[in-house]
Parts: C-alpha cells; structure tokens; sequence
C-alpha cells in the first residue's frame, strides 16, 4: 500500500499543510493525452473530487467554513482554488490546487469537507468562458483606423515592430486584401463606379481593383480591416492581468516547443480583426486605456497596510478580495486635462464579467474633475475615450474603506501615465476581434495542429502529438501485469473520420461545397472506404471560418494579386466564425499587380471629393504559407486534405495537409488491420507512478504498447491501462512490412549515438528490438549492412547493426544532459561581444543550447539565453545591448535534452574600457598679422574610437574654453596629429586665447586641451588711408572725372585730410611715393611734381569741358571754301572749350583751359555769308567716363573759322543745304 498524502497551501503561508483523510480514502487517477475512442478531446488532465473529515486540522485550514458570519479575515474563500500536491510515500507526485465545495454537517457541527483535486494542467478552469476581447494585453498593440494607417499596415512591416517588456513584436497587425463588403475583381473594361451618384448607393460591382479604370473604383479603404498574429494572441493569454491570479503571478506559461518564431506554419498565421459582418463607416471608437508608458502602472502604488490582504494591483487593474456583499471600497477618480473640444468619457469596467459598471463624465467646460463610486469585489479596469483626439495632462486614483477604518490606498500621478492621448480613430483590438472564447481559440489550434498539452511545474509544454510520442522511453512491466485477465479488442470504433472548418460559408468556399459536393479544406480517412465496423463517423471540427481565396483573371490574363471576399453567396456582407489565414506580401511576388485603394469618395462617408491611390505593395490572403514551391514554409497548408493551391491553380503539390503532417500517423494506426485495443490490469510500483508519462511505451515480454489510457488507484497501485499497438511495429498501410528511420552514420559510444540524426529508412517485419533483421527495401530483399558500431533509433533508442542487417543491444538511450563546452569569448568591445560554445554531444534530442551569462561567478545567478539552432557543434551568441565597459563578465554554455541540462565550465573575461574624448593640445601659432593669424593643435590620442571632428575654441576670454566662439575645421579631420586653422577679421594690437579641441566617433563630447595659447595681433601702421583718389599722368580734367584711373594711397600720421601740401604714397608702409601728375578728390584737384609726391595748389575741377576734332594738318592746312573743307578728313589735332561753342567761344590747347589755342588766322571784315580763306573742319566730342574715352558728341561736323588768338569767329552755313554742318 501506498501512503497518500493531500497538502495544500493558503494564499499568504509560507508552508503547506497536510490535511487529513479518511483511512479507507480511495484516489484513483485516469489519464490520456489523446484516446483512439475521443481523438478530438483535449486539454484532459487528473480532476478528483472526494471527501475528507472535518478534523482538527481540516477545520483550522478551512477556517470552520459552515460560520459564515465572521469577519472575511478569518473565514476562508471557497470561490478561489488554493496551491495543493499530492505525495506518495512523502515522494512528489502530482501538484495542482484543491477547490473547496461544501461542507457537511452532523448533528449541528461539520463532519465532512468535499473538496476537489484539479492537476496542474487546468487551462479550462483558469479560462473559464473569459473570450479573446478580455485579453487586455492584446492593448499594447492598439492602433488607429484610418486610411493612412490601412496603407501603412499594407507595408511589409505591416503597422509597425511593437516592444513589450524588451520583447520586439515585428509585423504584429498587417492589411491584408480580404474584402468585408466588396467583392475585388480586376477588370482592363470600363466598370461602374464605386459610389453610384444617383440612386446614393454602393455599386456591388464597384470592386474592379484595375488603376486603370476611368470610373472610381476599387476598395474603399473602410473594405479592408487589420489582421493580428496568432501568436500574439497566445502571448496575450499568457500576459492578460484576466489570467493571472490574484497575485498577480502568470497561470498559464505556454512552453516554445511549437509556439515559436520559426515554426512557420503556426507563426505565419493571422486571424481577421473582424467582430461585425461589413465596414463600420462610423469608425470604431476612439479610447485609450492607462498604462502604456514605460514603467507606469497601479502596482507602482504603495498599498495601505490595512488593505495588504484585501487588494492587488496590477499594471491596469484594480482587484478588490474577500469583500463581504455589504463592503466595499469607495473609488475616487481625479482627472485633469486642457482645451476638451467633446465630452471626455471615463468606463469603469469591471474584467471578469466585461461589465460596464459605471461612465465618469467631463465636459468642454471643465478641466477635470472628481469622480466617485462604490467597487465590491471583482478585477476593474479604466478606459478613457472621447470622439475626438483629446491630451489628458494627470489623473490619480484613491481607494477608501467604507467598512472598516476608512484607510486609504492612494495611486498617485507619479504611478500612472501622463500626458497622454486618446487616439482619434482608434483601433482597440479587443473591440474588433472575433467574439469567441479563449479555450475555444486554444482547441482551434490544437485540433488545427492535433497539438497536446502537458504541464509540469507551472509551464505548460504545447507540441504536436508525433513529436510528444517521440520523446517517451520505453518501460518494461512484464513483471507487473495481472496475466489472469486481459482483453484484446478491435481499435477501431467508428468506420471513418472526418476532418473539416466549422465554417465555409463565405461565397468561393461555399461554391467549391456545392460544386465538389465537399467541403472546402476537409479531409475524410476510411482506410479503403469498405470498412464496416460500425456505422459511426467522428468528427474532427476547428471552430474556425475556411476562406478560398481567389487569384484574379482578366479575361484570360491571369494576374499578380490575390484576393478574399468575406461575403455570402449573394454578395452581401457575411461575418462567420473566426478567419485564419497567412499573408503573403508582394515583396515575395514577382511583379505584382497594383490595385486601386479609394480613401475618399465626394458623397459618401462624409466624403468631400473623390480620392484613390494606387497600392503595389500589400499583403494577400493565402491558406499555404509559401506561394512557389522554393518559399519557405512549402509545402504546409492549413487545408485538412489536399486541395488546389489558389494562386497556383490547378497545381495540388502542397501535400503537407494538416492531415498529412500532424494526423496520419496516429489516425492511420488506428484504423490498420493490425492494430488492437488491448485491456489489461497490472500493479505499479511507486517508481512507475513517479516517473511515467503518457509518451512512454510500455513492454509487455517481446511487444511494446502505446497507452491509450490508464486509470490508477494511488493508494494501491492497481492500474487498468488501454493500450495500442507500439509504435515500432506500426505500417502506415497496414501491411506486413514495417518501415523505421535510423542514422546513417554510426559511433562506436551510444552517447555519440543517441545524438545522431535519424535520416535513412530501413525495412523490417514483426517488431522492432534485438535479433531483427533490417532491410533497405519494403522488399525485404536487400539487408541493411551495418558496420557493428551504434545508430540511434525511434523512440530514443540506439543499437548496433552487423553487416548483415541484424539488430543487437536494442537500449533506452542513456538518460545524459548534452556535453558542452564554453570557448572563449570573442569580438569583445566595450559595448558589446560575441559568446562561443561548441556542443560535443547531443546524448539525445537537443531541445535547445546557449548561454548562461553575467557578472556573477556563479552561472545559475546569471542570464540564460538561447543561442540559434540545435545540432552539435560550435555555436555562438551576439550581445551588443545593456553591456558595461571595464567589468568582468562570466559566461557558460548550456545545451539541453530530454534528460536534462548540461553545462560546460565557467569562463570569465573582461570588457574593453570605454573610449573616451579625445587628448588634444594647443600647440603655438603662425603667421600673426594685424587682423589674422593661424592657429594650430595636435591631436595626441583618438580616445579609443575614430576621430570625426576637431577645432578651436577662440576669443579674448581666458578664464575658460566655452566662454569663447567654437571653430570646427573643415572638413572635419579623421586622424590624429597636428591640424590648423586661419582666423581673421580680428583686431590688431589684441589678445586673442585658443583652446584646441576633437571628437571622435564615441561621443559627441570633446575634447579641449587643457591649456591655452595666447596670440596678440600686430598693432595697426600709422599711416591714413586716402580712397578713392582720381589719377591721371597729364590731363587734369581727366584725373577729375575719369573713374578708369582711381587709387588708394596713404600718407603718414594718422587723420590727415586731403589737401595741398600732402605728400602721398602708394603702400601703407610709406616706401613709395605717389607718382607725378594730377590727384583729384572731392571735385578739386592737384599736382605733384618733380617727384616729391606732394600735392601742389588746390584748384576746382572743370566741369563741361568738350573739344574740337580738327581736320588734318591745321592750322597748317586749312580751306578757302566750305565745300573744299567739308570733304577734308578729321586729324588729331584738338582744341578744347567750355561750355557752349558759338562766335566768340575761346578754344585751349589742353583741358586745363590755360594756353589759347592758335587758329589759321583772322579775318577783320569776315566774309558771313561764304568763307573764302582760313577755314576748317570741326567735329565735337566729349569725354566719357564709363568707357573712359573721348566719343563724338553727335554726328554733326561744322565748318568754321579759329582766329590766331583761339576764337572760334563764325560758323558758314553750307549753302548746298542750308544748315550749319556739312552735308
């Protein structure tokens, strides 16, 4: 007899209690992880309900539970399970928890408790009919509704990589192209548009996605709607505070075995954010639910002493316990908030029962406010919403209670977020995913996959089922067995099965029904279809909708795009059960086609005007993860048997049906000819119960079972086990030959052995074990020649194969942790660095390898983290983030089997210290002038990183660098070593300081000598700077208004003027004197002779001074006629006048206007009407200065009469044309 002990453990003590029983207690345990009779049952685990006496030690733990009139502190809670185990022989055997269902009483006192056992894997009592919008965690990955943010969801990162608790979630929410009320279809024809003006309805055959078309058409973007990832969805039934207990510690902890990242056809899977049949054109509301800023949340309050056992909290919920029906806790909301354009609401919601208990309501007059209610016992939580985007600035939560000592649990400002907004158009998740529960979610995918649940030690391991057979041992019992009694019945208790979606009602899958007279993705397995055992069918039902997607035609194009149509067969909006689906985006399609997306239409939703765009990057709906047949995930498909793949059409090469992958094996078992049910009875030892699981096989003499069930007395040891046929002898045809798969290579260690991959099939008869022959064809024709050293086998077994095929030391694998070793560390930086290891020996089937790694010498104190892959080997793992320079870091490789954890030595290393700014001096400078100089600094060391930039800081402050202007050099140097700078525009005779300075690519901040050099420009020459001066050699009118010939010039002393006396100089430093001639300034001018560079008398520039071209030769040549001297040519003879030339106006031989000029001659009595002698040709010209020339002044040439003493005496008409000039 077994010794059976119950402990279980209250809320808050330290130590479980062992509870009493009756003597004649009888506890027995049935359990299956998958029964032949029930294949579709899951989630089964030990649940025992049972009586057990009110003893002294009973009624102290249950509180004496029939007094219900004392306070909750003393009373116990039977609403509430409480930790329990159970032990045989003091040895672990069972944990779970116990639930109080009544009591008992016996002449007015308690006499039995009825309590019941639930084992550890009690998903369905944690869920409970909690449904998948109560999983508030799914509210980090809230976002907006909008057409902007429907495109944005199209991009291949979908709406965006999210970050919880560190954990990057890529691509969590993505628009994939399933239609809720528009059938899309793809048309080069002119097609009515999306909107119909006239009767202001939509188009049904609005939908032609073609950018092309003339009319607006397409998807509305309110058509499409987001897609969430399953496996966010299985983190959120992990995290969701409605899941955890009242401490607020997980429940539920799904192991990665098939929930992972890289199990692509799980991973890969999205399901439809869809909760109502059609678009919702009022949008989906707008709230925001606290906290979602980094490390905010009401667990950061301090609760009040008083109110330790009575209330949790969490980062968004308020959990009020053991509260009386009269008692409650008087929650008081302050909320402040600025410019409110609507109505700002505030639900209290309580999780459980998803009950709005109340709304706090805040006007657009007000900026806050304080809001009270009365909470009982129950989870609560806050959801702040407003029709419009509003900025809450604070908000403070108090708890008061009204039963007791009014004590008060205060959740300040600091606790929770601030300034915060509530979103317009937003996109809550739990408002938009489909309405369905939880655990119906959970058998969805495990009936999807024929998935198994085992849980041990608070972890629940999810894997498929072939994979969980694969990790038992086999179990020899022969010595147990009752061989008095022992049924053998047939396995097989109905005569087909079939495999089907709960719905496939949306318009192509409901099509394909009728067409096919099959469901669209089912699957039906009878063996050969003439099975007659019985007349039954089961069914295997996911509770999921089955979409057929649709790649789309133009005529007889065949085009890169393809669609869904959530919608009936009459092409209205259809809603359904849940849809699951892959998105494929069109970075893996070559060409892909674009399809017009419509974000406004004028008349319709509000619209003002008509506007589309053009979309080529997006996400199709498919039900294969890999759209060719060298993607990865090919050839998965979530069809139950095999069915075209829509995009590739007719092509049926996705074999890998569900049924296919993770049924067949187990389902085709079953109904083989050779496969029986076999009843027996046997008497464990404690050892067995300890240590079996429902994937071990059990050998009976020379045959290995599977078990079906097996129900066990825990006190006696008396089991009634169900058993299958083993695996070892199982033919998927049902024929005699039986084919397994071993290594191909071999060791001449079994623990090298057990780690070999199992790669090559082999044939045999009978059953697997020693003395069976092996063969390389179902023939049986050919041995398998072995070389005498060990492979590894099925079911963790290893063996050695002689060169004939025979079998011999057939064992159970050695129960070893992997070999590892730890290597040394590599790449090692300051910031970060790499992490080697090499994995010797696998002994087994390596689950997962790594490292443990940290600052503590101890490596159990240190992180572990996973490193990629499984197989032997070196391995290595990246670490770049959260690394501290200059500490020392100790790290262990680790690799894990099915029989435990190795680990290697622990090797330590330490980090690079961190670079630092640059060394730099300011080194002396060069080329001082009056207002520049050159600066100069060497950079003696880069700091440990490259050099990306240097200067100067520089000006007359000398108490510190930063009190001066900053130079950078550019372009900015990359090296170390001297580097210079040119400053100018300074001020002579000044001190200037400079500090020299660098950067480099660590940081930011630079480096600065940590002394100066002080630099003082040359003080100014004392001279005056005359400008501009008017020159010219030898024409004083030229010098006054000639802009050709300025100048700078100087003279000694500082503020001289300009003027008669000065002697000028063509440099600064007063070396070279001016040159002879005339200086003008001012409208005056003059002269310098003999050298001296000093200005002569001050005399007043001419002003209209014009001069006579004269004809050639005169006065030597002149003319008698006015014909004769009208023919004559113009020379370079001058005379030059002022003002206006008439009879009498004095003509000069130079501009200076002092030397008459001297004419031909004079006539006493001149001839007025006809020249007769001394007269000459005459053409006037002025000077410009612009082109600096002399240029003729007009075009008119005179002919006229210069008398000996330079008059001009009289200008002849010229009587061929009567006028003053020549013709």
């Amino acid at each position: 007899m077994n010794n059976i002990e119950l402990h279980a453990k209250l809320p808050n003590d330290l130590n479980f209690t062992r509870l009493d029983l009756f003597g004649d207690e009888t506890i027995s345990l049935t359990q299956v992880i998958q029964d032949a009779k029930d294949p579709a049952k899951i989630f089964t685990d030990f649940t025992k309900t049972f009586s057990i006496p009110a003893s002294k030690t009973n009624n102290k733990f249950f509180k004496h539970y029939e007094n219900f009139t004392q306070s909750i502190t003393y009373s116990f809670d039977a609403r509430k399970k409480v930790d329990a185990k159970i032990e045989l022989n003091s040895l672990p055997f069972q944990k779970g928890s116990i639930r109080l269902e009544g009591v008992d009483l016996k002449n007015g006192k308690a006499n039995i408790y009825r309590i019941t056992f639930f084992g550890e894997q009690n998903l369905k009592a944690i869920l409970g009919d909690l449904k998948l919008a109560d999983l508030d965690w799914l509210s980090n990955f809230n976002t907006t509704y909008t057409s902007a943010n429907i495109i944005t969801g199209m991009s291949s990162s979908g709406t965006g990589s999210v970050t919880v608790d560190s954990v990057a979630y890529p691509a969590p929410l993505v628009t994939a192209l399933i239609g809720n009320s528009m059938r899309g279809y793809y048309s080069s024809s002119t097609t009515p548009a999306y909107w119909n003006t006239t009767t202001q309805e939509i188009n049904k055959a609005g939908g032609n996605l073609n950018t092309g078309n003339s009319n607006l058409s397409g998807y509305y973007w309110k058509d499409l709607t987001f897609s969430i990832r399953l496996y966010i969805i299985i983190k959120a039934i992990e995290n969701s505070d409605v899941t955890k207990d009242v401490n607020n510690n997980k429940q539920i902890v799904f192991s990665d075995d098939f929930f992972n990242t890289t199990n692509v056809g799980f991973y890969n899977l999205y399901m439809l954010c869809q909760r109502n049949a059609g678009k919702i054109l009022e949008g989906f509301g707008d709230s925001y639910t606290p906290n979602q800023q980094s490390n905010k949340g009401y667990v950061n309050a301090t609760i009040a002493a008083d109110h330790e056992e009575i209330l949790t909290l969490t980062n968004t919920t308020i959990r009020p316990t053991g509260l009386s029906s009269s008692e409650f806790f008087q929650f008081t909301l302050t909320v402040t908030f600025q410019n409110a354009t609507k109505t700002i609401f505030v639900d209290l919601i309580e999780v459980n029962s998803n009950t709005l208990e109340t709304t706090f309501t805040y006007t657009t007059t007000q900026s806050g406010g304080t809001r009270s209610y009365q909470i009982g016992n129950g989870t609560y939580k806050l959801v702040f919403r407003c029709e419009v985007t509003q900025q809450i600035d604070t908000f403070n939560i108090n708890l008061i209670d009204t039963f007791d000592t009014n004590s008060t649990t205060s959740i300040a400002t600091g606790d929770v977020d601030t300034n915060f907004s509530i979103p317009s158009g937003g996109f809550n998740i739990t408002d938009n995913i489909p309405d369905m529960k939880v655990i119906d979610f959970l058998a969805g995918i495990f009936k999807v996959f024929n998935l198994t649940a085992t849980t041990k030690n608070g972890k629940t391991t999810v894997d498929t089922l072939n994979n969980f057979y694969s990790g038992g041992t086999l179990r020899d019992v022969t010595e147990f067995v009752d061989n008095t009694t022992k049924t053998v019945d047939k396995a097989l208790p109905y005569r087909a099965i079939n495999f089907k979606y709960e719905d496939t009602g949306n318009i192509l899958a409901k099509q394909h029904n009728e067409q096919f007279q099959s469901e669209w993705g089912s699957a039906n397995y009878n063996d050969d279809g003439t099975l007659d055992s019985n007349n039954t069918t089961y069914d295997v039902i996911a509770p999921f909708q089955h979409m057929k997607f649709e790649r789309l035609i133009d005529g007889t194009s065949t085009k890169n795009i393809q669609v869904g149509h959530l919608l009936d067969d009459k092409q209205e909006a259809y809603l359904g059960k849940a849809v699951i689906f892959y998105p494929i985006h069109t970075t893996e399609i070559s060409s892909p086609q674009a399809f017009n997306l419509i974000t406004e239409i004028s008349g319709y939703d509000a619209g003002s005007s008509d506007t589309d765009s053009s979309q080529s990057a997006y996400w199709i709906p498919s039900n294969t993860p890999a759209l060719l047949n060298n993607d990865t995930g090919y050839p998965e498909t979530i069809h139950f048997g095999l069915e075209i793949n829509e995009w590739n059409a007719p092509d049926t090469s996705w074999t890998d049906s569900l049924f296919e992958k993770y049924y067949k094996s187990y389902i085709v078992n079953v109904f083989r000819s050779s496969e029986r049910l076999t009843k027996i009875k046997a008497l464990l030892p404690l050892k067995f119960l300890q240590e079996y699981t429902l994937a071990d096989e059990v050998q009976i003499n020379d045959l290995t079972y599977r078990i079906n069930s097996i129900t066990t007395n825990l006190q006696t040891g008396e089991a009634s086990l169900e058993l299958l046929n083993g695996r070892e002898t199982v033919a998927a045809t049902g024929a005699a030959t039986v084919s397994t798969t071993i290594s191909s290579t071999n060791n001449a260690s079994a623990n090298t052995a057990c780690g070999l991959t199992l790669n090559t099939t082999v044939y045999y008869s009978g059953s697997l074990g020693n003395g069976t022959r092996l063969f390389t064809s179902n023939a049986l024709t050919t041995a398998y020649t072995g070389s005498g050293n060990y492979h590894r086998f099925p079911s963790n077994y290893y063996a050695t194969i002689d060169s004939n095929g025979y079998i011999s030391n057939y064992n159970p694998c050695p129960t070893l942790a992997p070999v590892v070793t730890t290597s040394t560390a590599s790449n090692v930086t300051f910031s970060s660095f790499t992490l080697n290891g090499n994995l010797n020996t696998a002994n087994g089937t390596v689950s997962a390898r790594g490292f443990y790694w940290g600052t503590n010498a101890s490596y159990g104190s240190n992180t572990k983290e996973a490193a990629s892959g499984t197989s032997t080997g070196v391995y290595s793992l990246n670490k770049s983030s959260g690394i501290v320079a200059n500490t020392t870091y100790y790290v262990t490789a680790y690799a894990i089997n099915q029989h435990g954890e190795g680990v290697g030595s622990t090797i330590s290393f330490n980090t690079n210290n961190q670079p630092q700014p640059p060394t730099v001096t300011a080194e002396p400078e060069s080329n001082v002038a009056e207002t520049s100089f050159t600066a100069e600094l060497e950079i003696t060391n880069d700091g440990g990183a490259t050099i990306n930039g240097a200067g100067f800081y520089m000006g007359t402050n000398s108490s510190s660098a930063t009190a001066n202007t900053h130079y950078d050099i550019s372009p900015a140097p990359t090296s170390t070593g001297t580097k210079q700078y040119n400053f100018t525009g300074l001020t002579g005779s000044t001190n200037y300081y400079y500090w020299g300075t660098a950067t480099n690519t660590f940081s930011n901040t630079k480096g600065v000598s940590s002394s100066y050099q002080q630099v003082t420009t040359n003080a100014a020459p004392n001279y005056t700077t005359h400008t501009p001066i008017r020159y010219h050699a030898t024409d004083s009118y030229l010098a006054c208004i000639s802009t050709a010939y300025n100048q700078t010039l100087y003279s000694s002393g500082v503020g001289n003027t300009f003027g008669a006396g000065l002697k000028l100089y063509t440099n600064n430093g007063l070396t070279n004197v001016a040159a002879n001639g005339y200086y003008s300034y001012q409208n005056k001018f003059y002269e310098v002779t003999g050298g001296t560079g000093v200005l002569g008398t001050q005399q007043n520039c001419q002003a209209n001074i014009y001069r006579l071209r004269l004809n050639v030769g005169y006065p030597s040549t002149y003319y008698t006629s006015s014909a004769a001297a009208c023919s004559s040519s113009l020379g370079s003879v001058y005379a030059y006048y002022s003002g206006s030339l008439s009879q009498g106006t004095q003509l000069w031989t130079s501009t200076a206007l002092t030397t008459k000029f001297t004419g031909a001659g004079t006539l006493a009595y001149p001839n007025w009407l006809q020249p007769n002698n001394y007269v000459c040709k005459a053409q006037r010209q002025h000077f410009v200065s612009g082109y600096n020339l002399w240029l003729d002044l007009g075009s008119s040439v005179y002919v006229g009469l210069i008398s000996t003493t330079g008059l001009w005496q009289i200008s002849y008409y010229d009587y061929s044309n009567g006028q003053l000039v020549c013709p």
